[in-house]
């Protein structure tokens, strides 16, 4: 079979997208704010490249070369840690019709241009063939140098994250990943820092020097090339080009041996010793034989085994090490651990905002077993509590005596009580209310399932909105307390722990009524993505 052309997939992207926004009016609310959003950050930037073309080239080259090879590693690195890819043209809903890779591939990088990120970064490099249009000749160059930019940029992120699910298969692996991740995550601060420091007031000379280096890194060298050709330097610009070329074929070639023999990505192997171990929670394995018990004990095992969870987790526990090893990189912590504990409630909390859509096909047993809904929030909300809870205590405690402020602890656990029980009581009702698709059981936990992406920009905001609303009463007098009023720390914490009672318990109870009423409606969301 020789498979679809690349203008057919295109076709086909077009066409799930404009479906997708048929399925209910929020997935058109959330596409009119993410395009809202994506047309001021154009715009914004697209000027200020405009604005270039009038600049030197000693100003416009480093600055586009810089910023440029920024973009390209985003594309490559940002979907491992957060956001994920659209893969609204799963390689393996292809796995049945035996389509060669050569055609496969081109098509899927091309589709992949379909969407807000996509459009975005393409008028961006537009954007930037003006900056560098400085002559006939140099326009002429620019056009295909920024081209291949972005399609590197597109195959990066496809490339790297099929790589890496095909790696986070095994759990050592993903346990020694998770934690370098975590270091270069916060080493990458304090080096810039100290760089920035060392660099004193030659800081555009420091620029100009790293722009250099990017020119000749494979994210740089398409854009280092149309900096050449416009500063006058066409044989360097030239050789660039070529090599520019030559770094899209080997990112294209590495994703196509990532996806596997079939073309569909990595194929799933289960130990024997994972299928046998059904431990839960040392506490959960002690409690009652309850509905909302069993879900906990599901739900525990996805948080220690699944890589979806297991991805989250681990960049949960990198959030307190910023507060902590960014400011000391300046000379001193200051008061910025206060601020871990918060923070990572918060974030626990509201990671399970999309909490059902993990189970997938799976929770059609809750839909045909009768299952109530409270005991399916509350279970979820006592799996997540049992490990959020102590890294909370630990957190928090610790930020206050590393900040050398012990008389605010009452101020910190409030607030960071108050954020887990705000973002537990919203994350109950919004996961039963507006569930939008997530990576499958098994595959890719990088992916962006067809249709999630808007969605997902509209619920992580309203979710967040919503969590800091309800966590202010106890948020305000903590805040006092740091400025001055320690007495007001005691009113924080007693607050804190009423919000951490009762916010969950009035979003289990209504989430419960709310996942009641329309889980044949949630099933079908949840279990076709």
């Amino acid at each position: 079979m020789t498979g679809p052309s690349v203008g057919t997939l295109v076709r086909l992207k077009l066409t799930l997208l404009r479906n997708g926004l048929r399925r209910s009016p929020w997935q058109i609310v959330a596409f009119v704010l993410s395009a809202v959003w994506a047309a001021g950050l154009v715009f914004a930037v697209g000027a200020g490249l405009v604005a270039l073309r009038f600049a030197g080239m000693d100003v416009a080259g480093p600055v586009v070369v810089g910023v440029g090879t920024l973009v390209v590693l985003g594309w490559a690195l940002v979907p491992l840690v957060a956001f994920g890819v659209d893969e609204t043209l799963d390689p393996g809903r292809f796995a049945t019709l035996g389509i060669p890779r050569r055609r496969l591939v081109p098509g899927l990088l091309l589709a992949g241009l379909v969407g807000m990120p996509g459009v975005a970064t393409a008028l961006l490099a537009a954007a930037a063939v003006v900056t560098f249009s400085r002559s006939a000749g140099a326009t002429l160059l620019a056009v295909p140098a920024l081209a291949i930019a972005v399609l590197t940029a597109v195959a990066a992120s496809r490339a790297t994250t099929t790589a890496a699910a095909a790696v986070l298969r095994r759990r050592r692996t993903r346990d020694v990943l998770a934690i370098l991740s975590g270091v270069l995550l916060v080493g990458l601060g304090p080096a810039v820092n100290i760089a920035v420091e060392r660099a004193g007031g030659g800081l555009a000379d420091l620029g100009r020097a790293a722009a250099a280096v990017a020119g000749w890194t494979p994210p740089g060298l398409g854009f280092a090339a149309a900096a050449d050709a416009a500063a006058g330097h066409w044989t360097q610009a030239l050789v660039r080009l070529v090599l520019a070329a030559a770094v899209l074929a080997l990112v294209l070639l590495g994703w196509s041996a990532a996806l596997g023999p079939a073309g569909t990505g990595p194929a799933v192997h289960t130990s024997a010793a994972g299928r046998a171990d059904t431990r839960a929670h040392p506490l959960l394995d002690r409690l009652p034989a309850t509905p909302a018990v069993a879900v906990a004990s599901r739900c525990a095992r996805y948080w220690r085994r699944d890589p979806r969870y297991l991805i989250s987790a681990a960049s949960l526990l990198v959030v307190p090490l910023l507060f902590v090893v960014l400011p000391a990189s300046q000379g001193g912590t200051g008061s910025w651990p206060l601020v871990a504990g918060p923070v990572i409630a918060f974030v626990m909390g509201w990671s399970l905002h999309n909490d059902i859509a993990y189970d997938h096909s799976a929770f059609a047993l809750h839909v045909t077993t009768g299952l109530r809904g409270r005991d399916d929030r509350a279970g979820r909300v006592l799996a997540a509590l049992v490990w959020q809870l102590p890294v909370l205590l630990v957190v928090s405690v610790g930020g206050a005596l590393l900040a050398g402020r012990a008389d605010l602890l009452p101020a910190v656990l409030g607030a960071a009580l108050a954020s887990i029980g705000a973002a537990l009581g919203v994350s109950s009702v919004a996961s039963a209310l507006v569930p939008y698709p997530a990576p499958a059981p098994g595959a890719n936990p990088f992916q962006t399932p067809r249709g999630a992406g808007a969605a997902t920009v509209a619920v992580q905001f309203g979710t967040s909105l919503a969590t800091s609303l309800l966590a202010a009463p106890a948020l305000v007098p903590a805040v006092l307390a740091h400025l001055g009023l320690t007495w007001a720390g005691w009113i924080a914490l007693v607050l804190g722990l009423a919000c951490a009672v009762a916010w969950p318990w009035l979003g289990i109870v209504q989430g419960g009524a709310v996942l009641d009423r329309r889980a044949p409606e949630v099933l079908a969301r949840v279990g076709s993505s």
